[in-house]
């Protein structure tokens, strides 16, 4: 039996959403006195100019100074954090970070975060304790997203990639960004190809948080509303992210998600998108998320049924009775979003590399899955148990769904 009964819940930082909201960064610097500045900027924006309101915020502070560090990959690499971004903090006499971008920029201000003067590398933090308090001054974030997508501006997780190129969490409190400024305008230049992805994380967030047996009322209330926008809005926003109306609802619906999956956490899908956006694949996350989605779905629906049905009816706004639902229903709904917003290309996995021997077996070797035979059924945070031969299991269909997906005949 769970033996956590009690709720646990609250935002410990200082949040702004809403067009214009980034106007609030001379302010929040002048509140605590923060005088210089590391910006951490996704390099692609900051080349094409959609970090430029953000410089010259900076630039007409007056008392203010920043440097600009834009060595961000895809999937932030420890190597990258310890060698240059801590050093540059260091050497500017940096006194917080704003990190402008999607997760990849976040987790690397993160790293920087959470090594802090400790004279340690990012990873000597993967599987410390959440919340106990560290004993070195960690380094203060204010997070600008320019996605919809992983809500890491308002959760205590990282995802680096350690010097193997394994993708680990560290997670703890000092990676919670001070501030976050969510302001839906600066999400209007994403190509089809990236709102889409990060949309279908935000999604993915938002069901896997609410059906997490962690969650609890504070967490279910924002998964459910975070669901009913990303209905009303993943479509429209994904065709033209420009629309006020919808990035604002797609800028809610990360944020309301991102609040979940920080206290009751996720669920199988980010588990096995893992070893997706590595080798042989190297996936970009949202599209993972979402090629895995309808398999996890048919896996725990034994588990969790109804909150599956509540899901359905928050993304289609239809009022579906539990004797009229099947999970097919949410599963088919699921498929037919990938389709329409090409998620992972409209490939099988197969075709990105994917076959039932040995890349199979390279997948289960990746540290993610360590000790899931050991997990007991009371420690199990899925709603349905789920070790190494079931984690087998739901990769299998993985491929046998994105078949269905791609519209071709299965095996």
């Amino acid at each position: 039996m769970r033996t956590k009964k009690y709720l646990q819940f609250g935002v410990r930082q200082r949040l702004y959403q809403g067009s214009g909201c980034i106007s609030m960064i001379p302010d929040i610097l002048e509140t605590e006195g923060w005088k210089r500045v590391m910006l951490i900027a996704d390099p692609a924006l900051y080349k094409i100019g959609v970090i430029d309101p953000i410089e010259k915020l900076l630039k007409d502070t007056d008392g203010v100074e920043y440097c600009v560090f834009t060595d961000i990959r895809p999937n932030p690499e420890a190597v990258t954090i310890d060698g240059k971004a801590v050093p540059l903090y260091q050497e500017f006499k940096a006194d917080v970070m704003i990190a402008v971008g999607g997760g990849s920029t976040m987790d690397t201000a993160k790293g920087v975060a959470i090594v802090g003067d400790s004279g340690k590398k990012c990873m000597d933090f993967v599987g410390i304790p959440q919340h106990k308090p560290l004993p070195h001054h960690t380094y203060p974030m204010i997070a600008v997203p320019t996605t919809a997508g992983t809500g890491s501006d308002v959760c205590i997780n990282a995802v680096i990639c350690d010097e193997k190129g394994f993708k680990l969490v560290p997670s703890h409190d000092c990676l919670l960004p001070a501030y976050s400024l969510m302001d839906p305008d600066m999400l209007a230049g994403l190509p089809f190809s990236v709102a889409a992805a990060t949309s279908v994380d935000t999604l993915t967030h938002a069901l896997e948080s609410y059906t997490n047996m962690n969650a609890n009322d504070f967490t279910e209330l924002f998964s459910l509303r975070s669901l009913e926008l990303v209905g009303e809005a993943i479509r429209p926003f994904c065709a033209n992210p420009a629309v006020d109306e919808y990035a604002n609802k797609m800028s809610l619906a990360c944020m309301y998600a991102g609040f979940s999956l920080g206290i009751a956490s996720i669920g199988q899908d980010h588990v096995i998108t893992h070893p997706m956006s590595e080798e042989p694949f190297h996936m970009p996350h949202g599209d993972a998320c979402g090629m895995a989605l309808p398999a996890v779905i048919e896996w725990n629906a034994m588990g969790c049924k109804e909150k599956y049905r509540k899901a359905y009816n928050a993304l289609t706004k239809k009022q579906v009775a539990l004797e009229d639902f099947d999970v097919k229903m949410l599963i088919d709904w699921v498929i037919e979003l990938n389709r329409d917003l090409n998620i992972a290309q409209n490939k099988t996995f197969e075709e990105w590399g994917y076959n039932d021997g040995e890349v199979l077996q390279l997948m289960l070797k990746h540290p993610i899955f360590n000790n899931k035979d050991k997990t007991k059924n009371s420690d199990c945070n899925y709603p349905r148990v789920t070790r190494m031969k079931e984690f087998e299991h739901i990769i299998k269909r993985i491929n046998d769904y994105s078949k269905v997906q791609a519209g071709k005949p299965k095996d």
